[in-house]
């Protein structure tokens, strides 16, 4: 199975979803690799492995591999934590200009996610905390962001406060 291969048939030329997520990961370790960071480092040796077993996969389907990986990708901003404060947020940025360039969707349904949790006020899962803390990595640092971070850290402050 080659992922970097468009199929022949017109009707399926555009990228299936396992296609797109595969180029986020790609181009999102590609930019980390870049970085001083044993946390960046462990995380694009792991994708070179990861990447070797999807593409060896044989007679899994397609969607269960997608699923799989579309899972990785929300669970990523977690693994950037363990950086440094400056290597989290290059790899933050890393991570968002890779989806919005190949898998535009899922920055949109994120959006809509963030967007429920403001409007609601509160954080009601773990899924949801870490969505949010990679949103205050994004805009941490970024002086016309300063209002939008503190309903944020608000946000953070009330969901850790739960866990006390």
């Amino acid at each position: 199975m080659n992922f970097n291969v468009m199929p022949h048939d017109p009707a399926l030329a555009r990228p299936d979803k396992l296609t797109k997520l595969v180029a986020v990961f790609d181009q999102f370790h590609s930019v980390i690799a870049q970085l001083n960071d044993p946390t960046a480092k462990r995380l694009v040796d792991n994708w070179a492995e990861v990447r070797r077993q999807y593409v060896a996969s044989v007679g899994v389907p397609r969607s269960v591999l997608a699923s799989g990986m579309e899972q990785g990708l929300r669970e990523t901003p977690m693994l950037l934590q363990s950086m440094s404060a400056e290597a989290r947020k290059s790899a933050a940025q890393a991570l968002a200009e890779a989806i919005s360039s190949h898998y535009p969707i899922f920055a949109a349904k994120d959006a809509e996610r963030l967007a429920n949790i403001k409007a609601r006020g509160s954080i009601r899962s773990e899924g949801e905390f870490h969505l949010i803390r990679h949103q205050v990595d994004l805009l941490e640092g970024e002086p016309s962001q300063q209002q939008e971070l503190r309903l944020l850290y608000e946000l953070v402050r009330k969901f850790e406060a739960r866990g006390t």
